[in-house]
């Protein structure tokens, strides 16, 4: 009987517990409740100010702007920015370009000017690009110190390179009275001693060489001569060399002996369809022979000689004479003459001679 009650009395405990368990289930289940109405609450509260912020951004008459919109606006000013600097680039191109035409009355100066790392002329019909080699050794002389004096010469100023006006001259020339021309700042002369004919091949000298070379010597003017080659295999060029110094036996020059390439002769030109390469080795063959009588080997050329007709890497230990006719030389690699008119006058001289600048590096 006691054993009755007693289970009757666990019995009701445990229901007690169970009830108070339930209860504090559904009390827990309504705090959470309402701690999530009041959290959707504040939620939609912050959405809606946001919301109102961004109408407030989109405002057209708002100084705020979203940044999107912001991104855009930048886009359409570097394109309207670009706009104006390509135009604006462009017309200062154009009108430089207009200016060269004028100022030069030459396309192939327009070029030249507009093109600086290239070296650019003007062959059979076509503008050629040659990119500037930095496998050449480049000269240092200064442009800017370039004058062209009122004489129509031009001088070099320059604290490490001396120079010295030079002309040469030939046949062409007629008979030079040389007591006169060493009176008008003229210091040295390369006189044509010889050259081969363009079509049979015949070696001749210049019908002025003798009275030349005597009469610039007894002036006491530096004179060298230089040779125009039309040799088209290596016994000629080496034939030509010996012509040369045999001439040279007779007469004590100062001056180097230059080896002159040219296209000559019109399509009749018997040198004028060698290779670059033939030219180059024929070239070569010439100098050496000349080095080995020693005396000063020099090779003359222009744009087209030294960039069409010669492989310059492979004349890269030989003297340059380059002939380009301006203000200021149009050639970056090293040279020792350059010629910079073939209307150059001076007292003794009937009629144009060219006329040269040697420099002199101290």
């Amino acid at each position: 009987m006691s054993d009755n009650r007693s289970r009757k009395k666990r019995k009701s405990n445990a229901s007690y517990v169970l009830e108070i368990l339930l209860c504090l289930i559904a009390l827990t289940a309504i705090i959470f409740a309402m701690l999530f109405l009041v959290r959707s609450h504040n939620l939609e509260d912050r959405v809606n100010e946001l919301q109102d912020r961004i109408d407030i951004y989109e405002d057209p008459a708002d100084p705020y702007i979203p940044t999107s919109r912001a991104e855009a606006m930048i886009l359409d000013q570097k394109d309207e920015n670009y706009a104006v600097a390509y135009n604006e680039g462009r017309y200062k191109l154009l009108n430089d370009m207009k200016q060269t035409l004028l100022d030069s009355d030459s396309v192939l100066k327009t070029f030249q000017k507009f093109y600086p790392d290239d070296l650019i002329i003007y062959y059979e019909g076509d503008y050629l690009f040659y990119p500037i080699s930095q496998q050449l050794r480049h000269h240092t002389y200064d442009n800017s110190l370039f004058n062209s004096l009122d004489n129509g010469r031009i001088a070099y100023v320059s604290s490490d390179v001396s120079t010295e006006t030079w002309i040469d001259v030939s046949k062409f020339q007629g008979k030079v009275k040389w007591s006169e021309v060493a009176k008008d700042g003229i210091d040295g002369t390369m006189i044509r001693i010889g050259y081969r004919g363009y079509s049979k091949g015949d070696i001749m000298m210049d019908d002025t060489f003798e009275d030349n070379i005597e009469g610039a010597l007894k002036n006491d003017l530096q004179a060298g001569v230089y040779f125009l080659s039309q040799a088209i295999s290596e016994e000629e060029a080496v034939e030509e060399a010996e012509y040369v110094i045999e001439i040279l036996q007779d007469y004590e020059i100062t001056g180097p002996v230059a080896l002159d390439i040219e296209l000559v002769g019109g399509d009749d030109g018997r040198g004028n369809a060698l290779s670059m390469e033939e030219r180059t080795r024929y070239s070569i063959a010439f100098l050496e022979r000349i080095k080995k009588a020693d005396y000063d080997p020099l090779i003359y050329g222009n744009l087209k000689s030294f960039l069409i007709m010669l492989d310059l890497e492979k004349l890269e230990d030989y003297p340059k004479w380059f002939a380009s006719y301006d203000d200021e030389p149009y050639w970056p690699y090293e040279m020792d003459y350059w010629q910079y008119t073939e209307k150059g006058r001076v007292d003794g001289i009937d009629g144009d001679v060219d006329l040269n600048i040697k420099f002199i590096k101290e």
